[in-house]
């Protein structure tokens, strides 16, 4: 019997002690950085904080002042960014669970700062704006989450000079729940040289190509269809990347597929041309190619940001506990405007498949609980627990309260019938 208790004290402590032992607390600063290869330039990230690591790992600017952050792009021929933020329940407003959303630019190097554009949303949460793209110094093109719009904005005159609205081309039956947070509109990009905008409606699994003429969604063009998540599912942060890089072709951070995915047009069509993923990537929710070919990923879920290379190697990393949402290389161009697509540069693609027991044992549970809950139940636990952890001391309770019951057997304590 000591030994069987044994057995059974070792499946409650040896898996707590690993998921303790192998997974400290993630410090931007600090830990996580992995020297394999070089990193030109710095990396600016957005999440709970905004923060802008040299390539070894060194916090050189960290932002702090706002509840939020979420789309980052650098300024051409400046050392400043654009960044979407959020303050949550601000004094002095007068109204009850509103946020001030605001267009900033902020300079890393000095520290200055400038509101170019704000509005308050009264009475809403979890409606913030996760993508602003700047077409010139003073107009902005803005993904709004609470409105459904795509809308163009002049910063001089605080006027919104061009929008178009979901509801005028959507079905009320997709996508999310229609008096609430329908479209997710999450992301906007002008493309095909100003001809059209790039809407991402995450709740609908699609990405829309509108024309900025006529205001219609180009249906041919678009990427996905609601509910078919074998294509995309609930995706964040697609970048455009046109003929004369190796595309026309979109890179997109397919979040609850875990994986980040291109497709290339042929024949009028998108085809997937290019995956990747790891055993670790939970959730990415932003991927950008970069010029020499590598790809710089936000691992929301799996806590960090890395670099791959046309092999499909990590090759630079470093985790953090930001919540992090959008990740930029300060020394390139905005997103992916400085990339070429899979097909030209033969990138290779990588999948993984379940090894280990353990490994087995995580697909089984992500099988039987869906993605959704996979990624809701890995936002909520702390941040050193991924989900391989959360299996691991899951596994643990249930060996608990197996000892537990055995212990009050042996002892009598049970009532049998």
């Amino acid at each position: 019997m000591r030994l069987v208790r044994l057995v059974l004290a070792c499946l409650v402590v040896v898996p707590l002690v690993v998921t303790v032992a192998t997974n400290p607390v993630f410090v931007a600063d600090e830990a996580g950085y992995s020297p394999e290869g070089s990193v030109a330039g710095q990396t600016a990230i957005t999440g709970t904080e905004f923060v802008v690591v040299a390539g070894d790992g060194t916090v050189d600017y960290r932002e702090t002042r706002r509840d939020e952050y979420w789309d980052v792009d650098p300024i051409p021929d400046s050392d400043a960014v654009v960044v979407s933020t959020v303050t949550l329940d601000p004094d002095g407003l007068g109204c009850s669970n509103c946020v001030v959303q605001r267009i900033e630019r902020i300079d890393p190097t000095t520290g200055e700062r400038r509101v170019l554009y704000s509005e308050v949303t009264p009475g809403q949460r979890d409606v913030e704006w996760h993508d602003v793209d700047r077409i010139n110094e003073t107009h902005y093109v803005i993904a709004d989450i609470a409105q459904h719009e795509l809308e163009t904005v002049d910063t001089t005159t605080n006027t919104t000079v061009w929008e178009w609205s979901a509801y005028t081309a959507l079905s009320p039956g997709a996508g999310g729940a229609f008096d609430g947070d329908w479209t997710h509109l999450n992301d906007v990009e002008i493309v095909r040289d100003g001809q059209y905008v790039t809407g991402s409606l995450r709740n609908h699994d699609r990405v829309v190509f509108v024309n900025r003429t006529s205001g219609r969604v180009n249906e041919s063009l678009s990427l996905g269809a609601d509910d078919d998540h074998s294509i995309l599912d609930e995706q964040h942060n697609p970048d455009y990347l046109p003929a004369e890089r190796g595309g026309p072709a979109m890179i997109v951070a397919d979040s609850n597929n875990d994986r980040v995915v291109e497709f290339r047009r042929e024949g009028g069509e998108w085809v997937e041309s290019w995956v990747w993923q790891d055993d670790r990537l939970k959730w990415p929710r932003d991927a950008d190619r970069l010029p020499n070919g590598h790809t710089l990923v936000t691992d929301t879920n799996g806590n960090r940001v890395l670099q791959v290379d046309e092999r499909g190697q990590v090759v630079w990393s470093i985790e953090t506990n930001l919540d992090a949402y959008e990740a930029e290389r300060l020394s390139t161009a905005d997103e992916s405007a400085g990339g070429t697509a899979a097909t030209e540069l033969g990138l290779d693609s990588r999948t993984v498949a379940p090894e280990t027991p353990l490994e087995r044992a995580q697909v089984a549970v992500e099988s039987a609980l869906g993605p959704r809950a996979v990624n809701g139940i890995v936002w909520v636990t702390p941040a050193w627990m991924r989900f391989p952890e959360f299996v691991t001391v899951l596994v643990s309770l249930v060996s608990a309260l197996v000892l537990t019951g055995y212990e009050l057997s042996v002892r009598g304590l049970v009532p049998r019938r």
